[in-house]
């Protein structure tokens, strides 16, 4: 793999998978700290000096560019869900922390759909050998947040109910998809679900509400 942030994220993944199931000795204890502690004072003078967003750094700079309505789309489809959110924690590909998803956008008759497939490594364990059910809330969120975004009806999660109908397993490749069903004035209603082998493991429903990032409106 080239040497990319993506590599680097995927490197960090790695070692909080072995982190978490490894059995060391005083030493060798000693020993890890040490260099994990190396990297992390060789990354820190690279930090920026404000937090990253789940979003793109320069969002601003983008949203201006998407309100041009010419080409919008084509804009949109560009960026790609990774463009949008590279350090979500749970789709994000500059996170991490995420699994990640890979996500592409699909077009149908009444819009965009947001189609992909997720690998969950051991680290998101929840009943033995699955995937923990909090994750799977977390990111169906994010998938249906992406899939508003791309169809211009994003908003804040209004609510979110997750139906688990089998359990989802780690280290397999899971299909995602995300659509939107429905808008009613502020309100975007989105459904997602997981499936693997052709079963449908989870599902979601979501409502967003188009809104303000200020918390004064």
């Amino acid at each position: 793999m080239a040497d990319t942030p993506e590599a680097l994220m995927e490197d960090i993944r790695d070692l909080l998978e072995i982190a978490r199931t490894s059995d060391l000795t005083d030493v060798d204890l000693v020993a890890a700290r040490a260099a994990v502690q190396a990297a992390t004072s060789d990354l820190r003078p690279h930090v920026v000096g404000r937090v990253r967003m789940q979003a793109v750094l320069d969002f601003t700079s983008l949203i201006t560019k998407m309100a041009d309505p010419d080409g919008r789309i084509d804009r949109l489809r560009e960026a790609g869900p990774a463009g949008f959110f590279p350090y979500s924690p749970y789709i994000g590909k500059l996170n991490p922390i995420s699994p990640p998803a890979n996500l592409d956008l699909v077009d149908v008759d009444d819009g965009i759909e947001v189609r992909g497939d997720c690998t969950f490594r051991d680290h998101f364990n929840g009943p033995p050998g699955c995937v923990h059910g909090g994750v799977i809330a977390a990111v169906m969120d994010d998938i249906l947040g992406t899939v508003c975004v791309v169809n211009e009806v994003g908003g804040f999660t209004g609510t979110l109910t997750v139906r688990y109908r089998k359990p989802t397993p780690l280290q397999e490749r899971i299909e995602l998809r995300g659509w939107v069903s429905a808008t009613e004035g502020r309100k975007t209603f989105a459904s997602a679900t997981f499936h693997h082998d052709g079963e449908l493991l989870a599902e979601a429903d979501g409502v967003f509400i188009a809104g303000s990032l200020d918390p004064k409106i």
